[in-house]
């Protein structure tokens, strides 16, 4: 008689690592705990992918230590510098059919029996998020590797397809009442999909573990992660998270792997539970939330509704750090700022009560999926990390540094489109190409920027004179920005250096060439960045190239 079909994620190697030597590796979920301290990362096929599997281990580690509460029981589990192992283990003993990605009743992330009316299986490239249907020339991924797949590799992605699967209309699960004509009518992404997720890494996989965990005192007996929960069924009663583990390991999607007994090789992928963002800031710690203006009034009840602050695909992470650090809103939006409890605010005290030290070396890393068509397809996915002291996330005064040294920027790159788009109009360029122009100007400079500025940030720390290091940064930003300025006035052209006659927006006609446009930003860069008497201020090029 031949043995039940078993995957059983608690023993088997699915979670691929990164050692500190740079080699990769593939882990059991207890071995992936037991190792964390000798490993840099995960390294999975994609960075959400690693994001959704960070989410599980958190969720378990929580409450592999359930009585422990506050920043001094954390400080005692992160002095350990390794995991407890042995508390893992005899956390999920209990819970190990719950991990069985083949179990017959309840498959990991799964639901038994699941199936359309038809009895039709669709092929494993839903999983994938780098395989769009119809595109598969976009793939590295063809042929018998989206015929079969196995299943260490089959559980990544379904870990993943819970957190980020795209909306658009899904396979009618039989049991589902919000079936139409055999089909899933969309009820929104994956729940990560809403975020604009935020993780905080360390040097290895284990302070990183530990850096998202936070360990609140407000936890309610009823959250629970799904796999203390009765198993899922193909029906979804609409219903309220419950706190952090149940969003940490939410069912978004329902879910049946089908296989040989030896690999997987098709997919159901059904409607799960649908949930909106709004207002979800006290149970989701990975992401930032931002105030709403129209969901508060489309929510009317007179509450103020966040969000969650997503992540924009066009701009590196530095450009967005007023958001992730939160570091100062005006007196005249305090009332439109979420509760704190947040990341931030959770590394903050670690810092404050010097558990953490304030140079503790940090990553801040911003991870995001762009969907476009309804929501029905993955156009994008973001990810980028800023390198910092802890200092910076907990003092008040550098986080103010922080973002006011990326409004610097943002001057800068104002004022270099704005020369872009004169030289163009003194070159005889009009409408869209002046845009255009004005366009590229712009991301010219926050491109050299970029290394400056996270060199800089990542030199922060405790004591430093926030004055000195303002003033600091804006020199290398007029250095940088005059570099930029004199190669767009060098490269600008003969007829930009004879210049025209041009119509500004009052109607006013104004002559305007190469040599004008430069002295007119030169005076603009000097009234933004005023610079001490003993500090030489930027002149004019002399003539043309």
């Amino acid at each position: 008689m031949n043995a039940r079909p078993s995957f059983d994620l608690l023993r088997s190697p699915w979670i691929r690592v990164r050692r500190l030597s740079g080699e990769s590796d593939e882990l059991s979920l207890i071995d992936a705990f037991a190792q964390a301290e000798s490993c840099s990362s995960l390294a999975g096929e994609l960075p959400t992918q690693d994001f959704a599997v960070l989410r599980l281990m958190i969720a378990i580690l929580r409450r592999s230590h359930a009585s422990a509460h506050g920043v001094e029981d954390w400080g005692d589990l992160f002095n350990l510098g390794r995991v407890d192992t042995a508390a893992v283990e005899a956390y999920l003993q209990p819970y190990a059919e719950r991990f069985d990605l083949l179990h017959c009743t309840t498959p990991f992330y799964q639901v038994a029996g699941l199936s359309t009316a038809k009895g039709a299986m669709s092929e494993l490239s839903k999983l994938i998020p780098d395989v769009p249907a119809g595109h598969a020339y976009f793939t590295t991924r063809a042929g018998p590797a989206l015929e079969a797949m196995p299943f260490a590799e089959a559980a990544r992605w379904i870990v993943h397809c819970q957190a980020f699967d795209p909306s658009g209309i899904k396979s009618g699960a039989v049991g589902d009442e919000r079936v139409k004509g055999g089909k899933g009518y969309p009820i929104g992404v994956g729940w990560c999909g809403n975020l604009g997720g935020v993780q905080v890494e360390g040097s290895t996989f284990f302070e990183t573990l530990m850096l998202n965990l936070r360990l609140s005192t407000k936890r309610t007996a009823d959250d629970l992660p799904v796999w203390e929960r009765p198993p899922p069924t193909a029906a979804s009663v609409p219903r309220e998270p419950t706190g952090p583990l149940d969003l940490l390991t939410w069912q978004s999607r329902r879910i049946r792997l089908d296989h040989d007994g030896e690999q997987a090789t098709g997919v159901l992928i059904a409607n799960g539970d649908a949930l909106h963002p709004r207002n979800r800031m006290n149970a989701e710690a990975m992401t930032n939330w931002r105030f709403s203006e129209p969901q508060t009034k489309t929510h009317g009840d007179g509450n103020p509704v966040f969000m969650p602050l997503e992540h924009r695909p066009d701009r590196q992470v530095w450009r967005g750090l007023g958001g992730i650090l939160a570091a100062a809103a005006p007196p005249s939006t305090a009332a439109h700022r979420p509760p704190d409890g947040g990341w931030l605010d959770w590394l903050a005290k670690l810092r404050d009560d010097e558990i953490i030290p304030s140079g503790q070396p940090l990553r801040v890393r911003a991870i995001a999926v762009h969907y476009g068509a309804q929501n029905s397809v993955i156009d994008d996915i973001g990810d980028d990390a800023l390198s910092l002291r802890a200092a910076v996330l907990g003092d008040r005064r550098l986080r103010v540094l922080a973002v006011d040294a990326v409004h610097d920027a943002d001057t800068a790159a104002r004022l270099l489109a704005g020369l872009a788009a004169e030289l163009g109009e003194a070159a005889g360029v009009s409408g869209e190409g002046v845009d255009t122009r004005r366009s590229h100007g712009r991301e010219e400079t926050y491109d050299a920027l970029d290394g400056p500025y996270r060199r800089w940030l990542a030199e922060l720390v405790p004591g430093d004179d926030t004055d000195s290091k303002r003033l600091a940064w804006q020199h290398i930003v007029i250095k940088t920005t005059l570099e930029i300025s004199r190669s767009l006035v060098e490269g600008a052209g003969p007829s930009a250096w004879i210049g025209r006659e041009v119509t500004r927006f009052n109607d006013r006609v104004v002559y305007l060439d190469a040599a004008l446009a430069d002295v007119g930003f030169r005076r603009r860069l000097r009234e933004a960045f005023p610079q001490p008497d003993d500090q030489p201020n930027p002149a004019p090029h002399e003539g043309k190239p």
